[in-house]
């Protein structure tokens, strides 16, 4: 790894807490020699969102048309059709065990997902997802082998198992820079192919949700209080459930050290852990040079790019749903190539098209900006403590800075997130978040007239969560 990753990992791992779950043998291993042939589970969270649903004016050229029309991040996602909305989030259910009496050293996961979020939503409408569907080999010592569909070694944020996260949403910069997402048919020029700033109109559409399909080799290792884990996976680097697109697999590693206090077990573990990890990907565009929406076959062109993420990490628990109990994380990721910059807006009102090409509004086309020399990086900072048994206060920082290779396209992505968790049970909770947001435009002059009154409309956000498991 590069010596600012590695400078990152020591910083974070010198604030003095953090906390990390083992979340290869959480989801991925049965216990040796105890586990059942199956076991249903699943977990359901009921979610409220509410905005100020600002809206947007002194927009000229092409946001002319979204003038009084308020942006995306103003409205509840998936769909962006209201500023508050009451919906099912996640509705998860699932199944895991061991495939006895063939075996007791082979594991087997499998989820679906039917709740309202990116897994589910494609072109078209809705769908239910098979997000987990894997198959877990441990008879050789000190490397598991796990083939099929599963989380890919990665960030914390997207290792943990939702009904452990803290926090309604993801921080932006796990949401942008680490959600991968793949254009919908054919792409067209918005700028230079291949160099600087270069980017693709694009149908942006399916999302890996950070999964991928291929084959992980995993182990973990104790001495006393400590222990070692790795993991290293070549997986297709397709939307979730897809097939490979690029001409090479993308790789992904993680490696991580903890010290586990009062022999903590389960995804609230104590003690003290951090981390390092890396992603190698490949995508693939079929690209259009042609000057219409609507060009002749002959005008594409299939281009393949390599696009990098890695981070650094820690995390601090002294103990769960104890009165004190403190919890805090810290982590840091950068990324290179295949920078996403989601649509500003939905469809113009009165009635207009957003196209894709080149006649499209570039205000509602998400796109894609895949040369390596685009980058963009952020962190998160967050802490909680439990106020009396059942009551948990948290607050959480978090920053995404998207491009900042280029002025014109550079944002800056501020949230402070204020939060506390009522829990009924290990299983049962309610979780209620206010995230202050803001958005910077650092070279206002170079994005041009439009960027700054967009930025300044993004409103702050009220969510409430209900998550039970089962």
């Amino acid at each position: 790894m590069k010596k600012s990753l590695l400078a990152a990992a020591v910083a974070v791992a010198c604030m003095g807490t953090a906390h990390a779950t083992n979340w290869f043998q959480l989801q991925g291993t049965e216990p040796n020699g105890t586990a059942p042939l199956y076991k249903v589970f699943g977990f359901i969270q009921p979610t409220y969102f509410s905005t100020g649903g600002s809206t947007v004016s002194g927009l000229t050229a092409a946001g002319a048309p979204f003038n009084g029309t308020a942006p995306n991040f103003n409205l509840v996602a998936p769909q962006h059709t209201s500023s508050s909305s009451f919906e099912i989030m996640r509705a998860r259910i699932a199944v895991r065990g061991t495939v006895l009496p063939i075996s007791n050293k082979i594991d087997y996961f499998i989820m679906a997902e039917f709740g309202n979020n990116g897994a589910t939503q494609v072109p078209g409408g809705s769908v239910v997802r098979l997000t987990d569907a894997s198959v877990t080999f441990n008879q050789i010592p000190g490397a598991r082998v796990r083939v099929g569909l599963f989380k890919a070694p990665g960030a914390e944020e997207m290792m943990m198992g939702i009904p452990a996260m803290d926090y309604v949403n993801f921080t932006t910069v796990t949401q942008q820079l680490l959600f991968n997402e793949f254009a919908n048919g054919n792409v067209y020029v918005d700028g230079p192919l291949k160099g600087g700033a270069g980017g693709y109109a694009a149908n942006v559409a399916e999302n890996d949700v950070e999964r991928d399909i291929g084959v992980q080799v995993f182990d973990w290792f104790n001495n006393g209080p400590w222990q070692f884990t790795y993991a290293g996976m070549v997986g297709n680097g397709a939307p979730i459930n897809g097939t490979q697109t690029a001409s090479q697999p993308s790789y992904y590693a993680r490696v991580q050290e903890s010290y586990i206090f009062h022999h903590s077990k389960g995804p609230h573990q104590a003690g003290v852990t951090a981390w390092l990890w890396g992603h190698v990907g490949h995508g693939r565009l079929n690209v259009s040079t042609a000057t219409t929406t609507t060009p002749t076959a002959t005008g594409y062109s299939s281009q393949n790019y390599t696009y990098e993420r890695f981070g650094a990490g820690a995390q601090f628990r002294s103990s769960f749903m104890t009165p004190g109990a403190m919890s805090a994380t810290g982590e840091w990721m950068r990324g290179n190539g295949w920078i996403l910059v989601p649509a500003a807006f939905g469809v113009p009102p009165g009635g207009a098209t957003c196209g894709a090409g080149v006649t499209g509004n570039p205000l509602c086309t998400g796109s894609i900006y895949p040369g390596h020399n685009n980058e963009a990086d952020g962190w998160y900072l967050q802490g909680g403590v439990f106020a009396t048994r059942n009551v948990q206060l948290e607050v959480r920082y978090d920053q995404y800075n998207r491009l900042i290779n280029s002025p014109a396209n550079e944002r800056i992505f501020k949230t402070w997130t204020f939060g506390m968790q009522y829990w009924f049970s290990p299983m049962a909770r309610v979780t209620l978040n206010y995230a202050v947001n803001r958005l910077i435009v650092p070279y206002p002059k170079a994005a041009g007239p439009n960027a700054d009154p967009i930025a300044n409309s993004m409103d702050n956000v009220i969510s409430l969560q209900t998550t039970l498991m089962f």
